[in-house]
C-alpha cells in the first residue's frame, strides 16, 4: 500500500514539473516575442497557457483522490496540501505569461521608442524562478527554494529601473506614452510572476519543514 502512494506522490510530482514546465515555456515564448517583435510566438504562448488549465484539473483531482482515498502521515498531508497551493500560483502565472503576449502582439505592430533589454532581464529571471521553485519543491531542497527566493531582490529592482526610465520617456516624449505604459504593465506582469514564484518556493519550504 505504502508503495503505491508513494509512486502516487511522484506521479504528483511529475505532473507539477509538468504544468511548471508549460508555465517556464510560456514565459520563453514571450520573452522571445518582445525581443524579435514575433506576435506568432506570442499567440503561441496564449495557446499553451490555454492548456494549463486541463493542467491544474488533473493536479486538483489528483491531490483530492490521494486524500481520500489514502491515509497520508502528516508529511504526505504537507506534500498533497503544498501542491493544491502551488497550483494556484502556477495557474496565475500562466494567466500573467498570456496577459504579457497579448501586449506583445500589440507592440509587434508599432515601433519600438524604449529599450526592452530589462525587461527581456527580468522575463529571464521570472522564467528562472518558475523552474527552481519547482525544482525545490520535486526534490524537496530547501536551499533552491532559498535561492529563488533571493532572486525576487533583482526582479524587484529591474522593476522600479524600468518604471523610472518609462515613466522619464513620457515625460520627454508624450508620443511615447501609450508605449510606455504598456511596458511598464508588461514589467508588474513580470514582477508578479516572480512573487507567485516566491511564493510557490515557501510552500516549497512548507512541505519540508512543517513551517511557514
Amino acid at each position: 500500500m505504502r508503495n503505491t502512494f508513494d509512486t502516487e506522490l511522484q506521479d504528483l510530482s511529475l505532473e507539477m514539473i509538468s504544468m511548471a514546465s508549460t508555465a517556464e515555456q510560456a514565459i520563453g515564448l514571450v520573452t522571445r516575442a518582445l525581443a524579435g517583435r514575433d506576435p506568432e510566438g506570442a499567440r503561441e504562448a496564449i495557446q499553451l497557457t490555454r492548456g494549463m488549465e486541463e493542467q491544474e484539473r488533473t493536479i486538483e483531482n489528483h491531490c483530492l483522490r490521494l486524500l481520500l482515498q489514502q491515509q497520508p502521515v502528516a508529511r504526505d498531508l504537507r506534500t498533497i496540501s503544498t501542491a493544491l497551493k502551488m497550483v494556484t500560483d502556477l495557474q496565475r502565472i500562466g494567466g500573467q505569461a498570456a496577459n504579457i503576449a497579448e501586449l506583445a502582439i500589440l507592440l509587434a505592430r508599432q515601433e519600438t521608442q524604449a529599450s526592452l533589454a530589462d525587461i527581456r532581464l527580468m522575463a529571464q529571471k521570472a522564467g528562472a524562478m518558475v523552474k527552481r521553485a519547482i525544482f525545490s519543491y520535486a526534490n524537496r531542497d530547501v536551499s533552491a527554494a532559498k535561492g529563488v527566493i533571493a532572486l525576487d531582490d533583482e526582479v524587484d529592482g529591474l522593476f522600479e529601473k524600468v518604471k523610472d526610465e518609462l515613466v522619464e520617456l513620457i515625460l520627454s516624449n508624450h508620443a511615447a506614452a501609450d508605449q510606455a505604459i504598456d511596458l511598464i504593465i508588461i514589467a508588474k506582469y513580470l514582477e508578479r510572476i516572480a512573487d507567485h514564484s516566491v511564493n510557490i518556493a515557501q510552500w516549497a519550504i512548507f512541505s519540508v519543514t512543517g513551517e511557514l
